[in-house]
């Protein structure tokens, strides 16, 4: 799957586009901490923008031709020494052992046997009181063409989204229809879920 990132990457730079989620944008906004790790983060649009606003940002994607795109868009914006990269799946990221302020979540879908335990460590990497933001497509995507995975699996549902982050305190989850413009790759009309939860403070 690296070598799919790494190809897509590779032949269209601003593959999603340069610009951050919008969703991401609202969200942070709100939150507290200096804190942010972004994993499946790609070429690192959303990962620019919040150093921008003067966080201090994890970006892990798996792609190597991705997060060097990530580097290289945060040196010319003048803010690398806000942003490391790491090369790594997800899924093996051990993270600051602190915790994170803020984790984002944004198109990070994942095969059905190992989305709870991807969403498991999402939690894990939560400081006490850390926000979680995640945006997706909903199983209602299917049969669109603005983008995301063509097996119904790897699509968000609500009831399983509750599920997967029952121990967080839920703000917000609602699913919602939209039209993305976010590069060649998100276009058109699309079927999403976005949810913002916090973990608890022990």
């Amino acid at each position: 799957m690296n070598g799919h990132w790494d190809e897509r990457y590779a032949k269209t730079e601003g593959a999603y586009g340069r610009k951050p989620t919008p969703f991401w944008v609202q969200e942070l906004s709100r939150c507290k901490g200096h804190s942010v790790l972004l994993p499946c983060e790609g070429e690192g649009r959303n990962a620019l923008w919040a150093a921008q606003q003067g966080w201090k940002v994890h970006a892990v994607d798996s792609s190597a031709v991705g997060m060097a795109t990530c580097d290289r868009w945060c040196k010319a914006a003048g803010v690398e020494d806000h942003v490391q990269t790491h090369i790594e799946d997800a899924l093996t990221f051990e993270g600051d052992p602190e915790g994170y302020d803020v984790v984002g979540l944004f198109y990070a879908h994942m095969p059905a046997l190992l989305r709870r335990t991807f969403h498991q460590k999402a939690i894990a990497w939560l400081k006490p009181g850390g926000k979680l933001v995640l945006e997706g497509f909903s199983i209602d995507q299917l049969g669109l063409t603005s983008g995301g995975p063509k097996k119904s699996e790897m699509l968000f549902q609500m009831n399983q989204l509750k599920s997967d982050f029952n121990e967080l305190a839920i703000e917000h989850l609602a699913p919602k229809q939209t039209h993305l413009d976010e590069g060649p790759f998100h276009q058109g009309k699309a079927e999403i879920i976005q949810l913002v939860g916090t973990a608890p403070i022990l």
